[in-house]
């Protein structure tokens, strides 16, 4: 009788396990965690302490073959606190097909910008992240169009309209515009990008544009991003940054300078050691001195900190 109701049961899943498997699902994620020390150069500034959820994530995502070469892509991605619990705002969320022509996908997305230097921001969602050391600016759009080429020995090109139905109520496919090239080829690495931001930041001839470059030589990486950013922030922008790996280990460091168009230089520099235990999971110490502010507290004013942190990804 037993194995009766064993073979329903398997039956009854079997069904189950096959349109899971036409699905495509993955279920993964990152969780980032670190406690920081940071101190504020201000006199009667008191000093904090904080554990603190850097871009932790779950996301699923998948793909249907439709034949022909077509296939359907799609993401779903939010963040998760795990330092103080529960989940909030949406991360990278689309559909859209892709095939030998290039991908085209719709939802909330990175801009090309955003694409073009992250690999060379070597602290990225940690202390010392270049958006708050160097201040660079990043969007996450919501209602992005976006086309990825395929890549041509080497070059893809990345373009991204924003409708601004969500900003200024008229309903403009143009809302924004962002265009990247990236090129890849051996240890060299190359990046250039355009942003108009107008509805997105609610004005006129709101633009910025950015240029990167990285080389990977054996154990070595050099990397260098700038970026004019207008009347974004009025500000030129520069971040030169190096690491060494070394076993499990890579030593890693930056220096940056926010120039803004009035008023004085403010510099920045950064130094940590990351240590791999495995392909998923890492550990880091770093020690970061901004006068633009760290990222983990309040970030204005000159700062400096420590961080020991711990990445997982599933």
């Amino acid at each position: 009788m037993k194995k009766k109701l064993l073979a329903l049961a398997v039956a009854a899943a079997l069904p189950m396990v096959s349109q899971a498997a036409t699905a495509d699902v993955t279920i993964y994620g990152k969780i980032h965690t670190s406690i920081d020390y940071v101190n504020p150069d201000a006199k009667g500034a008191d000093s904090i302490y904080d554990v603190t959820s850097r871009a932790s994530r779950l996301g699923f995502k998948g793909s249907e073959d439709l034949g022909d070469g077509l296939k359907l892509i799609w993401k779903m991605e939010t963040s998760y606190n795990t330092a103080e619990g529960g989940f909030g705002g949406g991360r990278n969320t689309y559909i859209g097909l892709a095939g030998g022509w290039g991908t085209f996908l719709y939802g909330r997305h990175d801009t090309p910008m955003k694409m073009s230097t992250g690999k060379l921001d070597l602290f990225v969602d940690e202390l010392a992240d270049y958006n708050a050391t160097a201040g660079f600016v990043d969007i996450r759009a919501n209602d992005a169009i976006a086309y990825v080429t395929p890549s041509f020995s080497g070059l893809t090109l990345v373009g991204a309209v924003v409708p601004d139905a969500d900003y200024d109520g008229t309903g403009d496919l143009g809302g924004a515009y962002s265009v990247a090239a990236m090129y890849s080829n051996g240890g060299l690495f190359l990046a250039a990008a355009w942003e108009q931001l107008d509805d997105l930041f609610g004005g006129a001839n709101v633009d910025h544009w950015r240029i990167g470059a990285g080389f990977d030589m054996g154990n070595f990486h050099i990397g260098a991003v700038y970026a004019d950013q207008g009347n974004i922030t009025d500000s030129n922008n520069l971040q030169i940054s190096g690491a060494m790996k070394f076993g499990n280990n890579k030593v890693k460091a930056m220096w940056a300078q926010i120039d803004p168009d009035s008023g004085s230089k403010l510099n920045a520099w950064a130094i940590g050691l990351d240590h791999n235990f495995s392909k998923r999971t890492k550990m880091y110490v770093q020690y970061a001195d901004s006068e633009a502010g760290l990222q983990s507290t309040n970030p204005s004013g000159d700062q400096s900190g420590f961080s020991f942190g711990m990445v997982h990804k599933f």
